[in-house]
């Protein structure tokens, strides 16, 4: 019988994960070009996509103009014209930076994601709450963008979106591994393993969701457990899904994995709330 009493380091899952797996395609679509995203914050960042795996950033305007850094990046197409960007920040703590560039509407949906250092990642769920804390010590920042424009009152935004509200939907993220979510409301939804590295394994935890297109979501969960941050695309015209799982290798603070997943969907029902 598994035990449930024991909860598997993101390390593990990223092994668990990959053989065979379901995660869509990288693309070097974005190689040789160069993008300035300009924020709503103030900030204007330059994106020079050297290859199709390696990027230069630059802060052009804003708080902090003058850094910059090279990074290793993962990049797939999520419809066309749509693009799912990822990479660690380096000179960050166990910070990840995902982008939603959309080319069609000239707009983007940048994510930046942290995870704990060990003096925030201790003490009890209960002194979290105590301290007026939320119960998951990762954090999540969004911010809209402009591209290769300055961004306006008047620019589009992927606007947060209580769409899935209801769903109760299957993933299948490999052979070995399968999910269900339950998206409760607007801040929280319920995952539980149904096969695999965490099966018997559920719980309830923060999340975020993006309307990107039609049927086409952004979905983003931060897990308190272990320090988790996934970021996935959620497609149901096509029923996939591709993105990243973010965490510490092995247990405390320490080496990094963020790993590009994927999953194939399915629908199991839809529960409304009057």
């Amino acid at each position: 019988m598994f035990d449930t009493s024991r909860w598997i380091s993101v390390g593990e899952l990223a092994d668990a994960f990959s053989p065979d797996g379901n995660t869509p395609p990288s693309t070097d679509d974005l190689a040789g070009r160069t993008l300035h995203l300009h924020l709503e914050n103030g900030r204007v960042i330059e994106h020079r996509f050297e290859t199709g795996t390696r990027l230069s950033w630059e802060i052009a305007a804003g708080e902090g103009q003058g850094r910059a850094a090279e990074e290793t990046y993962f990049a797939t197409k999520v419809r066309e014209g749509i693009y799912f960007l990822d990479f660690i920040k380096h000179l960050e703590w166990a910070t990840t930076v995902t982008l939603l560039l959309d080319l069609n509407q000239g707009i983007a949906t940048a994510l930046t994601g942290r995870l704990p250092d060990e003096p925030e990642g201790t003490g009890s769920l209960a002194e979290r709450l105590a301290r007026g804390q939320e119960l998951t010590a990762v954090s999540a920042t969004f911010l809209s963008g402009a591209l290769n424009v300055p961004f306006t009152a008047e620019t589009p935004r992927h606007a947060p979106t209580e769409d899935l509200v209801g769903r109760r939907v299957e993933y299948t993220y490999s052979p070995t591994e399968r999910y269900e979510h339950i998206y409760l409301n607007e801040n929280f939804y319920t995952w539980h393993c149904l096969r695999g590295s965490e099966k018997g394994l559920a719980d309830t935890d923060r999340c975020h969701y993006y309307k990107l297109a039609e049927n086409l979501y952004f979905f983003v969960w931060r897990e308190k457990i272990v320090p988790t941050l996934g970021a996935v695309v959620v497609d149901f015209d096509r029923m996939r899904t591709g993105g990243k799982i973010f965490g510490y290798q092995s247990g405390g603070s320490g080496e990094l994995t963020n790993f590009p997943v994927g999953a194939r969907a399915r629908l199991l029902n839809i529960t409304r709330q009057d």
